[in-house]
């Protein structure tokens, strides 16, 4: 079966044009002409400045009025792609060497493949954001969102993204429900991604604040209950002193937010067991 046949590439954006061209350019550099590409822009305020008929690649474009956030937008993509794989990109990553057909290859050996991972580069600050370190593949805890293969039917089988984190921590979600249920993530260190990672159109305290407030959460629905106070509390101290040392009030203020949300959510709450949350910490992160 050819790549196009199993692959189709999946975007979010909003307002970066300059670094979606860019990450264009690049897929295009790259060879990936046939795989479909789908741009799913979350409600920009300023409109597309670029011309995709330039690109002699298979592009469909759509805007969204209304920004609903980019985990809205990822459930939507998976939702309308019709290949057995989505590989997804965020706005500013994009392939920079090594073979696809090889991590896809690799994929298709694998019957209980939820996510495929790769070694993340960032090229602008020369510092790798996942790092390979084994040249086979192998398996791992999580995956990281601006670069991943991701098994669509898998995908949809433990629930897709959920919403409710609204920002940040949601691959390490979908990852915890999908190794309970004998689903998994793997490393593949044979296809690189490289991650420009502009500071354009970040909002700081939305990420501190909702990386605080999904850890909570994360730690309320899967830590095995005799372990929960102790990984809440030293999570606690650490934003506290980590809102002191980087004088921006998000990471605490998130903190609290989500001890707060907890009530809100508790019929997500599917705890490891021990002996499964035993093998989980024994993974490699990413």
């Amino acid at each position: 079966m050819e790549i196009n046949e199993l692959v189709s590439i999946g975007i979010t954006t909003k307002n970066r044009w300059h670094d979606l061209e860019n990450t264009l350019r690049k897929i295009q550099i790259f060879n990936l002409n046939k795989i479909a590409i789908l741009i799913f822009d979350d409600g920009s305020d300023t409109p597309c400045s670029i011309d995709f008929s330039k690109y002699s690649l298979n592009i469909k474009h759509r805007r969204f009025e209304k920004s609903q956030g980019l985990i809205t937008r990822r459930n939507q993509l998976v939702q309308e792609i019709k290949t057995k794989y989505y590989l997804s990109f965020d706005d500013d990553s994009f392939p920079a060497k090594g073979s696809l057909e090889k991590a896809v290859e690799f994929a298709e050996s694998q019957e209980n493949l939820l996510c495929l991972g790769f070694p993340i580069y960032n090229p602008v600050i020369q510092k790798y954001e996942s790092k390979s370190l084994d040249s086979k593949p192998y398996q791992v805890r999580f995956f990281i969102g601006c670069g991943h293969l991701l098994h669509c039917e898998n995908f949809f089988k433990i629930g897709g993204y959920r919403d409710e984190l609204i920002h940040q921590g949601e691959e390490m979600d979908l990852a915890a429900r999908g190794f309970q249920k004998g689903l998994y993530c793997y490393h593949f260190p044979g296809f690189q991604i490289h991650h420009t990672a502009s500071n354009q159109g970040r909002n700081f305290f939305r990420m501190d604040y909702y990386g605080s407030r999904n850890n909570v959460l994360w730690n309320d629905w899967y830590l095995p209950e005799n372990l929960t106070l102790v990984k809440q509390t030293r999570n606690l101290i650490s934003r506290i002193l980590l809102s002191l040392k980087v004088k921006r009030l998000g990471p605490l203020q998130g903190e609290l937010a989500g001890f707060q949300d907890i009530s809100k959510y508790k019929d997500k709450r599917k705890p490891m067991s021990l002996e499964i949350y035993h093998q989980w910490q024994k993974l490699l992160e990413k």
